[in-house]
């Protein structure tokens, strides 16, 4: 399990939130030199149910800029207002089988490394999450909300080539991918998505405004492969695209008049054939995220 960090700047009432997301992060190390200079690798579409391109679209969905907003303040929103946020969130640790994404699902990759917004245990990330919100209809107690989001940029480390299999030899079943160094993989993680939310304000608990939201994503995911192996330096590149669908719930209390905490249980079914002629199974993404916002007025 671990915990990321956003830093979201909210303007209503249209709602611009620029987040710099930062999610499983750490350095990238420079490479060993491999035992050959022989640089070789293709570019392949992998189908969007394919076990490394579950891998894309569950980290892609980790970084979703849905859910969590700040609460419409009582008075209303005034122009020029400004809310900060501060959030954290919970991810499950991957078990062994979901982590055996490499080679149609076959190698085990490295996909549990921690992932604080700083650089740390091998993995560096550059992303840019961006959203426009604005309320749509507002009925006494209910409110319907839409959001329109995407995101941009890559994380880099040692995915394919980690430290723990340099311990066995090359092509024996601790190393399938015949490593002789750590790599330098990279993965862009792409999205574009919206969602439409309803809050409704409870009268005998005023402070207190549950809400749920669902929301459809289009993923554009792509591994780029930079692993010293025996034959020299592998450059594969994978990319996949395709669509998810996203759901959260959860509730906001209004702390004082500008300081609110929200907490939103957030789900997203992935499906995936882990491997050829396998069953299709979902193996979701369900995590807890919790925001901590300010709005100046």
């Amino acid at each position: 399990m671990y915990k990321s960090r956003k830093l979201a700047f909210f303007f209503m009432p249209a709602v611009v939130g620029i987040t710099g997301v930062l999610t499983f992060t750490a350095a990238a190390q420079n490479l060993p030199a491999p035992m050959t200079t022989t640089t070789f690798g293709k570019n392949y579409h992998l189908g969007f149910e394919r076990p490394e391109a579950w891998g894309l679209k569950y980290f892609a969905s980790t970084t979703l800029l849905s859910g969590l907003q700040p609460p419409e303040p009582a008075e209303g929103y005034k122009v020029g207002s400004v809310s900060v946020g501060f959030e954290i969130g919970w991810l499950p640790t991957l078990d062994e089988g979901q982590r055996r994404v490499g080679f149609n699902g076959t190698a085990l990759q490295d996909l549990n490394q921690s992932p604080p917004p700083f650089h740390l245990l091998g993995v560096t990330s550059h992303l840019l999450a961006f959203g426009l919100e604005r309320p749509l209809v507002q009925r006494g107690q209910w409110t319907l909300s839409w959001r329109g989001y995407g995101q941009v940029g890559t994380i880099k480390g040692a995915l394919t080539c980690p430290t723990a299999v340099l311990a066995f030899a090359p092509g024996s079943p601790g190393n399938p991918t015949s490593c002789v160094g750590k790599s330098g993989d990279v993965a862009s993680l792409r999205y574009a998505g919206h969602e439409f939310q309803v809050a409704y304000k409870i009268r005998s608990m005023p402070k207190l405004v549950p809400h749920v939201a669902a929301g459809g994503n289009f993923i554009d995911g792509v591994f780029q492969t930079n692993a010293p192996v025996v034959k020299g330096l592998d450059r594969t590149r994978l990319w996949t695209r395709g669509g998810t669908f996203s759901a959260t719930g959860g509730a906001t209390y209004l702390v004082t008049s500008h300081a609110a905490i929200t907490v939103d249980a957030f789900y997203s079914p992935l499906w995936v054939t882990r491997k050829p002629g396998a069953p299709r199974t979902n193996h979701g993404l369900f995590n807890v995220r919790a925001l901590l916002s300010y709005t100046f007025r």
